[in-house]
């Protein structure tokens, strides 16, 4: 249950990490800050953690903060590196880009066995968009986990969904497998960008709910330092998990 769930997380992270690379590369000068609100809530007894994150994505470099700029993550498509930074801690790790794909895929794999995505008839403005939902997957387990994905999607945010496909190798590498591919290019097919993600896990009378809203997604002048280790930290090796070792 645990590994599925670490799966299901990197989910997101894949999406959004090609959404903001391929905005970024589809003119050389382009960079892009983004602002998004992130509430959890377990169920029962309705308990609710919030957090901003934020991510300056310009080439092929791309840094996110969360947790109140505590947690780090750089990932430099152009060194085939990815970072994460414990700021409290003073201390970062680092791994190939092609540890992250391979996280990537696997949970894009997990999530392909459906190839469609299904429009409800519901819409409604989420900040300055106009928003119709779409549920991009749900799924039962044998074991009885439930899993479900909606996307609130907005053709008004200025970001062309094609541009998926053209950096699908920078953050997917080249070799997919057929499940992955499938996702993927359900995925690429849906008009619009997701000013929210509402994720939803639960098992028995059990559910935890995560809801990521879009709030700010601007141009804006980037320097390259903010995408480079700060000084004053400490290298530490994270072992992986093993279905991520070659």
């Amino acid at each position: 249950m645990k590994k599925k769930r670490w799966l299901f997380g990197f989910v997101f992270f894949a999406v959004a990490l090609s959404i903001g690379l391929a905005a970024a590369q589809s003119a050389t000068d382009l960079s892009l800050y983004r602002e998004e609100t992130v509430k959890t809530t377990q169920y029962p007894g309705g308990h609710e953690m919030s957090t901003v994150t934020k991510a300056w994505i310009k080439g092929q470099k791309m840094r996110t903060d969360a947790v109140r700029g505590n947690d780090v993550t750089i990932i430099r498509a152009d060194l085939g590196m990815l970072y994460t930074i414990n700021m409290v801690r003073k201390v970062y790790s680092e791994a190939p880009l092609e540890v992250f794909r391979r996280a990537a895929k696997l949970s894009l794999a997990m999530m392909g066995k459906d190839p469609t995505y299904r429009w409800t008839n519901r819409e409604k403005k989420i900040g300055k968009w106009k928003c119709r939902e779409v549920i991009i997957a749900e799924e039962t387990s044998a074991m009885g986990e439930h899993f479900k994905t909606v996307w609130w999607v907005s053709e008004d945010v200025g970001l062309d969904n094609r541009l998926f496909k053209r950096i699908m190798q920078v953050a997917m590498g080249k070799e997919l497998d057929e499940r992955t591919a499938q996702f993927f290019a359900k995925l690429t097919a849906i008009p619009g960008y997701p000013v929210r993600t509402e994720s939803s896990y639960s098992r028995g009378g059990a559910m935890v709910k995560t809801v990521n809203t879009l709030q700010v997604m601007e141009r804006r002048d980037i320097d390259d330092s903010i995408f480079e280790i700060p000084p004053g930290l400490t290298k530490v090796v994270i072992p992986l998990p093993g279905e991520l070792k070659k």
